[in-house]
């Protein structure tokens, strides 16, 4: 998601989201407002705050629904924490640590434990649970990527192939 603060309106969401050169580079979606969490209430009052979904991700999303009719993103099959740099979950944080493997899944497969913190994502460095998820959503299912992981005190890259979301 972008962050943005160029003003989004309840109802116009799907607007585009444009760089002083004119050029699309999201698609807006939501806006952050007092007293509500979505943007369903024109009188909750916009506090100057949206977000919009990439561009790249908009036109690999329309890409699959042109082609497939629906569209997917890869799943990569752990439950994360934060992880600090004090060893404990709060703090500043480091990286994702992995709190549960799913039986059966593309991190298991690819050899991913608990207690393994994830610090890059297919050339992205996570430095939290919502970063990892966010990098994961952007793969469309069945990519291959590389992820570095912290196990023991050593760095570790493994290939990943991205099962499909439900």
């Amino acid at each position: 998601m972008i962050q943005t603060d160029a003003p989004i309106n309840p109802g116009n969401s799907g607007g585009a989201l444009v760089n002083t050169k004119g050029e699309i580079i999201g698609v807006n979606v939501a806006i952050a407002s007092a007293g509500s969490s979505s943007s369903s209430s024109s009188s909750s009052g916009n506090i100057g705050v949206g977000f919009s979904i990439p561009i790249n991700n908009a036109k690999r999303i329309a890409q699959e629904l042109i082609k497939n009719g629906k569209a997917t993103h890869g799943q990569f099959g752990v439950s994360v924490q934060p992880k600090s740099a004090t060893g404990s979950s709060s703090g500043f944080s480091i990286g994702a640590q992995v709190a549960a493997v799913t039986k059966g899944s593309a991190a298991e497969k690819a050899g991913l434990k608990v207690g393994d913190v994830v610090t890059k994502f297919a050339g992205i460095d996570i430095t939290d649970p919502e970063q990892l998820t966010a990098a994961v959503r952007e793969q469309p299912a069945g990519a291959t990527v590389k992820v570095t992981v912290q196990r023991s005190g050593q760095s570790q890259e493994l290939d990943v192939t991205l099962d499909a979301a439900p």
